[in-house]
């Protein structure tokens, strides 16, 4: 009997992007990235700012590419 799997492996074209967000200057993005390496994200944004604030400059920006 074949195994139905429900994860779907992102075709050659997809292009998973990730986002990493620390909230202080002396916490790093490091681990984020490994994990979002790890799931496949071939381009990562980056931000750190504080936890009180709203924005996300980085996560609201249209992809490039």
């Amino acid at each position: 009997m074949p195994s139905h799997n429900n994860r779907k492996t992102p075709s050659p074209q997809a292009r998973i992007i990730g986002y990493a967000r620390v909230s202080t200057d002396d916490q790093a993005t490091d681990a984020q990235e490994d994990e979002l390496r790890a799931a496949g994200c071939m381009t990562i944004y980056r931000e750190q700012a504080s936890g009180a604030s709203k924005a996300r400059p980085e996560l609201a920006r249209p992809p490039q590419g």
